[in-house]
């Protein structure tokens, strides 16, 4: 059985995953914000000049189009890492991996170099 959204939201093994369950309302948050910046925008340029609002008020509808463009495709991305994560998990148990088990150590790295060691001699011309 699946643990419900708090369930997900408070589990510190990070087995669960809420951002799929929450990324639509994080879309129409962001959208909401960018429609009361522009709206902000378009009213301060018209306490400026009227010459200055008529502009903002034609390039601020296209602005937030760009910035809700942008919003969306980021948070396609972020979709599309976690339809990632679970359909690697769905081959892992396919294939009889078990993927509650922590992951094994990785071998040694190679050793790091020592800065500290005295450069060779330059050369003999």
């Amino acid at each position: 059985m699946q643990p419900g959204f708090f369930g997900k939201l408070f589990d510190t093994s990070f087995k669960n995953y809420v951002t799929p369950q929450i990324i639509k309302i994080i879309f129409w948050i962001a959208v909401g914000f960018i429609g009361l910046a522009t709206i902000i925008w378009v009213v301060a340029a018209f306490a400026q000049s009227v010459g200055q609002g008529l502009l903002y008020l034609i390039l601020s509808p296209l602005v937030a189009l760009l910035w809700v463009i942008m919003v969306r495709v980021y948070l396609e991305l972020v979709a599309v890492i976690f339809r990632i994560a679970g359909l690697l998990e769905g081959m892992a148990r396919a294939q009889g991996v078990d993927t509650t088990a922590p992951a094994p150590p990785l071998e040694s790295p190679a050793p790091a170099y020592d800065y500290n060691q005295t450069p060779p001699p330059p050369p003999a011309e």
